[in-house]
């Protein structure tokens, strides 16, 4: 019996290399929760979600969430909701008939793939319906929240909390939900444990009812307060208001947290001082504007009675932003879920446009290149890459065969100028950084940081010799004399504008 041939080492790298990347690929548009689970089969999709198994003929994630949401609802429910005049219909019947509209306008051929910009209409309906899978997916798709959708006087709140369940999935937290049945006392919506640090929370989510003229969320707030909690409190409340470009980000924190923090020696529940909270207020108006693009999508955080993470957000200096972002770690985490929560395209975490035809993946650091029409007989390994969208080319280093090293481009096609903007960092096969914005000074910290975290200590010292208070800096610990010096490095480079 022949033994198995071995891979040569380099091999062997560039495959975990590529594993890396393809995972955070996927990471990056699944987010940290279960992943998609699926497989071709004989000409069908078939999907796992939780313990269910659903098949059909899907090629996009969204073609699944389409005929998903039918098998949560019921496809009884629904057609009586489309037998009543469009006005009287459920508000996710009304959604899903604009939905409808705007798929006959830009699908010009049915069973092909095709690209078009997400509308309020859409981002509602297939967000509500992609909340759910993820609870199903996850934790637990409950009956009762079922119920309450379907209900048009709790739809609303009920909504909220589809999608702040599907924050903290996303973005990491394992999450336990309450006993539905147990009305002895009044408790959170869910328990939600961090995957990051352990910690354990109690989420409560609230949603102020629609055209408010102010941004005032206290109501809510106490109201979230009163319900009993076993671990740390997070108070997610639903601000609820159509966009509006006059309310600049200071508006929105004055008049938000400004009003949260004015209650914070007054605010008593039961008669007694409120207890402390972390705040996390958001704004996704979708539903205000069905048929026009999305945008206007708003997220606070704040410390409720936490005086070292106040709910005006102002940190005097980077070195504190970032140690406060250390200390809080998964609410930063929460927010940039927040922030970055998208709906996948594709079920594998593959690129759309790659995954679709619409460009290929042609450059692959560590594969080797025929490049002879650059020059006669020359092959050669890409150790490099990085791409100009302005210009619409890529720059592309190769080691020749016979030792030399050369520098070529190649053009972009918009499809693959689409793919890097959405994938910069794997867009050549492997995890690449793509550089800083030198006006981000919280960003810099914590690159630097990243790079100098394990330089040692004698090292540091020797940086900063000509330092006029070296000496005194000898006195400090490693992590503080570190924290020093990343932060002076990171002051004078953003004095003179370059790393």
């Amino acid at each position: 019996m022949q033994p198995p041939e071995r891979l040569p080492p380099q091999e062997i790298l560039r495959a975990v290399e590529e594993h890396k990347a393809r995972e955070l690929r996927r990471e990056q548009q699944q987010g940290l929760g279960r992943p998609i689970i699926s497989t071709d089969f004989q000409g069908h999709k078939i999907v796992a979600v939780g313990s269910a198994v659903h098949w059909g003929k899907w090629k996009t994630f969204f073609d699944f969430l389409s005929d998903y949401i039918k098998s949560v609802l019921g496809s009884e429910w629904g057609n009586a909701e489309i037998a009543k005049p469009l006005n009287e219909r459920h508000l996710i019947m009304q959604w899903y008939d604009v939905v409808c509209h705007y798929q006959q306008k830009t699908i010009p051929e049915r069973g092909k793939v095709h690209t078009a910009l997400m509308t309020g209409a859409t981002a509602a309906y297939f967000g509500l319906v992609y909340n759910l899978y993820l609870l199903a997916h996850n934790v637990e798709l409950q009956r009762k929240l079922v119920a309450r959708l379907k209900n048009p006087d709790q739809f609303q709140g009920a909504y909220y909390e589809t999608l702040v369940a599907a924050w903290f999935i996303l973005s990491g937290f394992e999450l336990t939900l309450e006993d539905e049945s147990d009305v002895s006392e009044s408790h959170c919506e869910f328990s939600a444990k961090s995957k990051r640090t352990g910690a354990m929370y109690s989420v409560e989510a609230k949603s102020r009812g629609p055209y408010k003229d102010h941004l005032d969320v206290g109501l809510q707030l106490a109201k979230a307060l009163q319900k009993t909690a076993a671990h740390r409190r997070i108070v997610m409340i639903d601000v609820n208001v159509p966009d509006d470009p006059s309310r600049t980000a200071d508006v929105w924190l004055s008049e938000v947290m400004g009003g949260l923090q004015r209650r914070e020696s007054t605010l008593t529940v039961n008669g007694q001082a409120a207890p402390s909270a972390f705040v996390v207020a958001t704004n996704h108006p979708y539903h205000y504007d069905l048929e026009g693009p999305i945008g206007g999508m708003a997220v606070l955080a704040g410390g409720f009675k936490m005086p070292d993470f106040g709910l005006l957000g102002r940190l005097t200096t980077v070195r504190q932003a970032l140690e406060t972002k250390q200390k809080y770690a998964d609410i930063f985490a929460l927010v940039d879920a927040i922030r970055n929560y998208r709906i996948p395209a594709t079920f594998d975490g593959e690129v759309a446009e790659f995954a679709f035809g619409e460009a290929e993946p042609k450059w692959k650091i560590g594969e080797r290149y025929d490049l002879q029409d650059a020059e006669p007989r020359a092959t050669g390994v890409l150790t490099t890459a990085t791409a100009s969208t302005a210009e619409k080319v890529v720059y592309l280093g190769f080691q020749l065969d016979d030792g030399r090293s050369i520098i070529m481009t190649a053009p972009m096609s918009d499809a693959e100028i689409s793919a890097y903007t959405a994938h910069p960092d794997t867009f050549f096969g492997v995890v690449r950084s793509v550089g800083r914005r030198l006006d981000d000074p919280l960003e810099l910290f914590e690159w630097f940081y990243g790079n100098y975290r394990n330089t040692p200590r004698e090292k540091l010292l020797e940086h900063m010799a000509s330092w006029p208070d070296v000496e005194e800096l000898t006195k400090l610990s490693d992590e503080e004399l570190l924290r020093t010096y990343v932060d002076r490095v990171v002051s004078a480079t953003l004095a003179r504008g370059s790393c």
